[in-house]
């Protein structure tokens, strides 16, 4: 054997050795947890209301707020009225409390996670009716009904809201200070 020709055939066996130890890969999975996010931000309730029996009252903001909210169901925010949708003057009764049925959530900027129902709804905050059918409490979804969840395949990203309250005339209502207390509850829709 010519010495060109050895040279040839060792240069050929390095040439496969190393495109052997070319090909060997190694593999593993990568990656983490993306953390939950339910949160119920920049909460201002109105405590200024400016309330003329006469006129009663019409798409009045009593709060707003910004929520953000990653779970793959989407949310449920329970709104919960302490005087059952009356704004009271002191012990309230004939005269003394204005009732505000109506509490509808209005949405003012942000986005709502894709695949979600918009929650954007007029509720009877009294009797709770189609929502929960509490006394005083209401919610407002991300999916078509009160039961069952939504589908998101998109996070809820600095969605701001006003909860509006409506009321009718109401000429008995005597002069002073008319309150409630309205809680506000973020849950992950289950």
């Amino acid at each position: 054997m010519n010495r060109t020709y050895r040279q040839s055939i060792a240069m050929a066996s390095r040439m496969a050795l190393g495109m052997a130890v070319a090909a060997s890969a190694l593999a593993d999975p990568v990656g983490g947890d993306v953390d939950p996010i339910n949160t119920l931000t920049s909460v201002s309730y109105v405590s200024s209301i400016d309330i003329v029996g006469a006129n009663g009252l019409s798409n009045v903001v009593l709060v707003s707020g910004t929520i953000n909210n990653n779970d793959e169901n989407g949310w449920d925010l329970s709104v919960a009225s302490a005087n059952l949708g009356r704004l009271r003057r002191g012990a309230g009764g004939a005269g003394r409390e204005l009732t505000y049925t109506s509490v509808e959530l209005f949405p003012t900027g942000g986005t709502l996670g894709t695949g979600l129902t918009s929650p954007a709804a007029t509720r009877n905050v009294v009797t709770g009716a189609g929502a929960g059918d509490v006394a005083g409490t209401t919610h407002f979804f991300t999916h078509s009904a009160f039961t069952g969840h939504g589908t998101a395949t998109s996070a809820t990203v600095n969605y701001t809201f006003q909860l509006r309250i409506s009321a009718s005339a109401d000429t008995s209502l005597l002069s002073g200070t008319y309150t409630d207390d309205v809680t506000l509850t973020l849950n992950n829709d289950s």
